[in-house]
């Protein structure tokens, strides 16, 4: 008589499946994917190396599952800052959704190095290069939409929004690198408010958008930031 997967066991499957990809998401968010090795992962999560590859047959689907589960929270918290594909996000000016997306992805990078560093960086198996593509084109599709709703309320050009948002996507990924870097670690809160205003601003006049000067005799700031024009958006603090 053949096996028949009943519910209760597929829900068990499914329970140790995200329960290897958890232990492996802790070990990244400290070392690195190199740190993610399948006995580390089994080791994490409290199983044998076995086990593991009784649902991962290879490493590289692990770190792909991994990277899948990682970026697409990062990729959440990104749209849900900007109400992406709602029609709540045309309550908010166009350039304060860019200005908000910006600073949720720099913040949430900047508070998890490792973790951001492997996601954005970190050379990787085929598996995760083919997600980290994936998870490009999301953000891309996310700065996309901004910029569409910001030529019809009139506060940018009809420009190239396919040439636009790739642009600002790769151009927000490499600006990080530096901040990023181990030397970086020691960041005070200010500097990573100045990198945040500096990204955001950079990103805004990218798009096209309008950007008071950052000239401390004109923009009124002692410290000659840029503003913060993100009223209406809060980032997520989770």
């Amino acid at each position: 008589m053949a096996y028949r997967s009943t519910e209760r066991t597929e829900q068990h499957r499914a329970a140790r499946s995200a329960a290897l990809i958890d232990a492996g998401l802790a070990l990244v968010a400290e070392g690195g994917f190199s740190a993610a090795t399948i006995a580390r992962v089994a080791d994490r999560a409290g199983v044998s190396t076995g086990t593991v590859y009784t649902y991962f047959p290879e490493k590289s689907a692990l770190t792909a599952a991994v990277f899948e589960r990682a970026a697409g929270i990062e990729l959440e918290m990104v749209r849900s800052a900007v109400a992406f594909g709602t029609a709540a996000r045309l309550e908010t000016p166009a350039i304060q959704r860019l200005d908000a997306l910006v600073r949720v992805f720099g913040s949430r990078a900047l508070r998890g190095r490792t973790l951001a560093m492997a996601l954005l960086f970190e050379a990787a198996d085929v598996g995760v290069e083919r997600e980290r593509l994936l998870f490009r084109r999301a953000y891309t599709d996310t700065v996309a939409e901004v910029l569409a709703d910001g030529v019809v309320e009139g506060t940018l050009p009809s420009e190239r929004i396919d040439l636009l948002a790739p642009a600002i996507v790769g151009a927000l990924g490499e600006a990080f690198i530096r901040p990023l870097s181990p030397a970086a670690d020691g960041r005070s809160d200010v500097d990573t408010v100045e990198v945040l205003d500096s990204l955001a601003a950079a990103c805004q006049r990218l798009a096209g958008f309008e950007v008071a000067s950052a000239d401390p005799s004109r923009a009124g700031d002692p410290a000659g930031r840029a503003p913060n024009t993100t009223t209406a958006l809060r980032p997520p603090t989770t």
